[in-house]
């Protein structure tokens, strides 16, 4: 696992399993501070008028007014829109707070996090989840309970590993089993959220982010310590059911969830994912004002979080709040065209 210099150690984890009867799979595998292990690769640790000469002027004069009333109604829907998604952005990330952890290391105690932490990093799951027309998921008591004898074995050891044998300080049957389901990562719950959303270090899955956007996720399991966390996300109930889901998603994105990490989305790739939907040979276009703006494609692999996904990394371009970016995807059963509109949400 790569030291980061950014003040903290940060990695993420998902352990590979076959692929649910949901159509995705598991998460992927192991750590992802833009370091380590990628998912899936090695484990350990989102007309003109043809009336031209009949048509009087004040035809004519009615058409523009027409065309004026219908471009103002268009922006003030747009800015309306825009207005909702910041005010629940800046909502639901008005306390990222990550409380306070009960347990010892040095007792094998796993303690509990703060309630009011367990509840900010739920918060974080839905707030992107919400930006995607997914809908919220549900924290499981059980499953609280199993991510917290993890944190504290990854705590406890320094490390993380979706497998930790049975001579790990601080072992427990309860915890191994909960880090074989789980994201997990060298940083406490709340902050996890947004890295697991930009997903560094996983190029060939962008598992993490997959699996919070899952059709199946739900409910969850949150467990940290003060520097370590895990959250289980595999075998959900949850029945989405969207056709496909991409990040950043189409309507209004704000600026501030390309980066809210120390990494950048624009560096980890923009995603498309879909449990009915084969992607893996799409060829994807990016405009913005009819220009086409390159992009560096690749297949991601199955079964984390979806059955099928690709990533799109922005090559000598990045993305700018006002802008608006049109992304088609070709060459597959279903076009998928949208429009992901960034907005600033200060």
């Amino acid at each position: 696992m790569t030291t980061l210099l950014r003040g903290v150690l940060l990695g993420l984890a998902l352990v590979a399993f076959a692929a649910c009867d949901e159509g995705g799979g598991s998460g992927g595998d192991s750590d992802s501070d833009g370091d380590s292990d990628s998912d899936g690769d090695s484990d350990s640790d989102g007309d003109s008028d043809s009336d031209t000469d009949s048509d009087t002027d004040a035809d004519s004069d009615t058409d523009t007014d027409a065309d004026t009333d219908t471009d103002s109604d268009t922006d003030t829907d747009s800015d309306s829109d825009a207005d909702t998604v910041c005010d629940r952005w800046n909502a639901d990330r008005a306390d990222l707070s990550e409380g306070t952890w009960s347990g010892s290391v040095g007792s094998c105690d796993a303690g509990d996090m703060s309630a009011s932490a367990r509840e900010n990093a739920l918060r974080l799951v839905n707030l992107y989840r919400w930006l995607c027309d997914l809908p919220a998921v549900d924290d499981d008591a059980t499953k609280n309970a199993g991510n917290q004898e993890c944190a504290l074995m990854m705590d406890a050891n320094g490390d993380l590993n979706h497998f930790p044998p049975t001579s790990w300080d601080c072992y427990t049957a309860e915890g191994a089993g909960a880090a074989g389901q789980s994201n997990i990562a060298s940083a406490p719950a709340v902050q996890a959220v947004d890295l697991y959303m930009v997903d560094p270090g996983n190029p060939t899955t962008i598992g993490h982010r997959r699996w919070i956007l899952s059709n199946s996720l739900g409910p969850i399991g949150i467990g940290s310590t003060s520097s370590y966390s895990c959250m289980n996300v595999l075998y959900g109930s949850g029945s989405a059911g969207a056709a496909w889901t991409a990040w950043p998603p189409p309507g209004q994105v704000p600026i501030e969830a390309f980066t809210p990490s120390w990494s950048s989305v624009d560096e980890t790739g923009w995603t498309v994912q879909s449990d009915s939907i084969e992607l893996s040979g799409a060829g994807v276009t990016v405009t913005m004002d009819g220009d086409e703006l390159p992009v560096t494609v690749t297949a991601l692999a199955s079964g984390y979080g979806s059955a099928s996904a690709i990533s799109f990394i922005p090559n000598g371009w990045s993305t700018a709040a006002g802008n608006i970016y049109h992304v088609s995807l070709t060459g597959i059963s279903s076009a998928i065209d949208y429009d992901v509109e960034v907005v600033d949400c200060p």
